[in-house]
Order: structure tokens, then C-alpha cells, then sequence
């Protein structure tokens, strides 16, 4: 069985304990160890070890980590899979497909569809979803296969070496072309029967979003954004309160007769592999509906 992490003990590191290397050099945690009690393990040169146990230069420290199947239910999904190797599954995701299960939407999900992914490849494994997006948003989604990838894109995540990146069209033009959006956001405490809905407000979260703008047309501009931070809604939102918000965007703005859905899409993923140590970049293309929006306003105002 391959190993989670396979380390050789460096000569500065004589003497050590091999929980000071772990949490030290090798940045892992010690939620994530306490789990490994389900059946991970240890091995110091090819054999079970205490994480008490002290090490020489040129010892081996191989982890194992304890994994479980999926409780979601696996449902059969066409995925456009844009990227998979034996740690990673990157998708891009259709609209008006939601993410996961909830009350409202129990199953039908790109997680229903993972999970049937991972049971044609004949994988017990949980379905661990880096990030979510919004049903009517399309675009990447990042997918860990293991818990120590997982483990290692969260820490990415945490200190913003993972970035996301998105398209959106937008009502009218923005005046600076180029900017940040530093607005906290917090709960609507009106939301009009949306339970979910956000504002930006003084007593919220603090959230940041860079923007820029690719390009503009007689009534809509398309915006390339960058979340820096990950709060619900924060791109709808953010542009709400920028004055622009998103076409079709009908919880923070109006409904469109160009689509059917907000005019947002995660376009790009920038990441290290959690395995190789290689920076990878994804991207996702404009989707349809998008770039029809974006042909119409161009013949309707020639």
C-alpha cells in the first residue's frame, strides 16, 4: 500500500521525535493525526511507530492515513472533468446544478455525481470539496481525493496561495477599471424570503475582493474577480454594492431576459499540487449563455 507521505529524517533533525517533524516540517496537524486512530498509521523504516519515538538522519517516516467511503448517496451525472490525476478531480460544473445536498436540493448534485465517480473507479472514499459554489453559478470546483491532499490545499486556502478567479457580466460600466472591494458582509437581516441572502454591513465578516475589467459594451461589462477572502455571496454581493450587479443576478439584482441565471462563472484555479510540488493553473471556458449575452450586445448596438 503506497504511503499518504513517505519523508527521509534531514541530518538537522537527528534526535527529534517524529511528532516534532510532523507538525513542524511537514505542516500537518494534530486534528488530522487524532484521526488517523481509524486506521492510519505510522511507520518509521517499515515498521508501526509511536509518533513519541526519536529518529537518526536518514530514518523514513512513512504516514498513512485513514480514508472512508462517502455517505452520499452515488448518483449517475455526465462530469466534465477537466482535470484528474490519483489526488486531485477538478470539474467544471453546470449551471443550476447545486453542490452538495441540503434540504432543498437532497440529491441530484455534482456530490451525488462524485460519489458515483468514485464507486465506477471502484474507491472508497469521501467526496472532500475544497470549495462551493452557488447552484446557478457555473465553473471549476476542486476536489481532494485523499485526506492528506486535502489537508494541504486547506492550508493553501488558508493562506491564499490557492486562488479562484471569475468571470462576470455586469450591468453598466464601472468607473475605476481596476480596484479592491474591502466591504464586510453579513446576514440581510430583510432578507424577502431569501434565508441565505447577505448584505455588506458594518457587523459582518471582513471580505475583499479584487476586480478588474476585461471589457466593456454599450449596457454590460465583463469583470475578471479574484476572491481573497471565501464568504457566502460575497461576489454577488460585493457588486451589488459597487452599483453593477450581476445580469440575472435576482437575489441582488433583477431578472434578465438575456439568462436564465446570474452571469457568474469560476473561470481559473491557481494552486501547488499537494503531491508533486508543481504550481498548476486551470481554466474553465465562458460558457454559452454567457457568451451570448456578450454576441447580443455587440449586434444589438452596431
Amino acid at each position: 500500500m503506497r504511503s499518504d507521505l513517505d519523508e527521509v529524517v534531514l541530518a538537522s533533525e537527528h534526535g527529534l521525535m517524529i511528532k516534532e517533524i510532523i507538525y513542524g516540517r511537514l505542516g500537518l496537524s494534530r486534528g488530522l493525526l487524532r484521526r488517523m486512530k481509524n486506521g492510519g498509521k505510522v511507520c518509521l523504516n517499515g515498521k508501526p511507530a509511536f509518533i513519541t519515538q526519536r529518529v537518526k538522519a536518514g530514518d523514513r517516516i512513512s504516514i498513512y492515513f485513514a480514508d472512508s467511503a462517502t455517505k452520499i448517496v452515488p448518483q449517475p451525472m455526465k462530469l466534465d472533468i477537466v482535470y484528474e490525476d490519483d489526488s486531485l478531480l477538478i470539474i467544471n460544473k453546470a449551471p443550476h446544478i447545486a453542490v452538495h445536498p441540503t434540504r432543498t436540493y437532497p440529491d441530484g448534485t455534482l456530490a451525488n455525481g462524485v460519489a458515483y465517480h468514485w464507486q465506477k473507479q471502484g474507491a472508497a472514499r469521501k467526496v472532500r470539496l475544497l470549495h462551493r459554489l452557488d447552484r446557478e453559478t457555473s465553473g471549476l470546483i476542486l476536489i481532494a481525493k485523499e485526506p492528506y491532499a486535502y489537508h494541504r490545499l486547506v492550508q493553501q486556502l488558508r493562506t491564499r496561495q490557492l486562488r479562484r478567479k471569475y468571470l462576470a457580466v455586469v450591468q453598466g460600466r464601472p468607473e475605476a477599471k481596476v480596484g479592491t472591494i474591502d466591504q464586510p458582509i453579513g446576514r440581510d437581516l430583510n432578507p424577502e424570503g431569501h434565508a441565505l441572502k447577505r448584505t455588506v454591513t458594518a457587523t459582518g465578516k471582513s471580505a475583499r475582493t479584487f476586480y478588474r475589467v476585461i471589457k466593456e459594451y454599450p449596457l454590460v461589462s465583463l469583470l475578471e474577480l479574484e476572491l481573497v477572502t471565501g464568504r457566502t455571496h460575497q461576489i454577488r454581493v460585493h457588486l451589488k454594492w459597487m452599483g453593477h450587479p450581476i445580469v440575472g443576478d435576482e437575489m441582488y439584482g433583477q431578472a434578465s431576459m438575456l439568462i436564465d441565471r446570474q452571469a457568474l462563472h469560476a473561470w481559473s484555479l491557481e494552486f501547488t499540487h499537494p503531491r508533486s510540488g508543481q504550481q498548476l493553473k486551470v481554466k474553465a471556458p465562458i460558457p454559452p449563455d454567457i457568451k451570448a449575452i456578450l454576441s447580443q450586445q455587440l449586434q444589438q448596438f452596431q
